[in-house]
């Protein structure tokens, strides 16, 4: 590889050149002379830069932004491709896609997380899938579906257990893992902490009241009051709008944000 006059550059060059392998420590030092620290100090100003991306340090390595982008190209290319044949599934399994690439597993996972942050793929139960893309279910799973998403209504509780459900809907759970994870899917149910399922809009208007509140302080006896649940269902529900960004717990009680 010709050298260049600025080392920055010659470095850039360099993790162009190799692509989704990377630079590491003892190829950099080859190549420019340089001590670790002087290495680590170009490669962070490059990283500042939005040139590449840091994996590790001591020893370095990194990649270049435009071979993550073009890593997640391909594997936005490969997802949809599997829902494409797999339109009842909810997405693929994060290592059976690993496998098809042939990089390291670290700028893999960047690159898969790249992809979440920019919100063109989700990542549940470590299966990922098009932010956009919406199960195809056949009509009998329909149906199902329906009587599962009713099951809130019934009972007149916003909160309901797996094992409440599923007594409802009498359905093995293999069976009711795959309707709820479709309802989370669509935006109609939220799982929060203890495995206890929430009726999303239910929730949206909870976290409207929450927010509209002139006291930027709540407490656990007074988000009961604001919900009518029991301490059981508050306290997960709590930690729910922590995760969410609407609170912030402070001691034993919360700030909203």
């Amino acid at each position: 590889m010709k050298r260049t006059s600025n080392d920055a550059e010659t470095l850039l060059t360099l993790a162009r050149e190799n692509g989704l392998r990377g630079v590491r420590e003892s190829r950099a030092k080859t190549v420019l002379s340089l001590s670790d620290s002087e290495i680590a100090t170009l490669a962070q100003r490059l990283e500042a830069e939005g040139e590449v991306r840091i994996l590790a340090f001591s020893p370095l390595f990194l990649v270049s932004r435009e071979s993550v982008e073009f890593l997640g190209r391909k594997i936005v290319a490969a997802v949809a491709r599997f829902h494409e044949a797999h339109p009842e599934d909810a997405g693929i399994p994060l290592e059976r896609l690993k496998t098809r690439f042939d990089v390291p597993a670290r700028v893999f996972l960047l690159a898969v997380k790249s992809l979440v942050h920019e919100k063109e793929v989700r990542l549940e139960h470590d299966r990922l899938a098009r932010t956009d893309f919406v199960r195809k279910l056949p009509p009998r799973d329909e149906q199902l579906l329906g009587r599962l998403e009713s099951a809130w209504s019934e009972t007149a509780r916003p909160v309901l257990t797996r094992s409440e459900v599923q007594e409802r809907l009498d359905v093995r759970l293999q069976t009711l893992e795959k309707m709820v994870g479709v309802l989370i899917e669509r935006g109609r149910i939220v799982e929060c902490g203890d495995g206890f399922l929430v009726q999303a809009r239910w929730l949206d208007g909870v976290i409207a009241k929450v927010r509209s509140r002139k006291r930027k302080e709540l407490t656990v006896a007074e988000f009961k009051a604001l919900t009518g649940l029991s301490r059981k269902y508050a306290i997960p529900l709590l930690e729910l709008l922590d995760e969410r960004g609407v609170t912030r717990r402070n001691g034993a009680s919360r700030d909203i944000v």
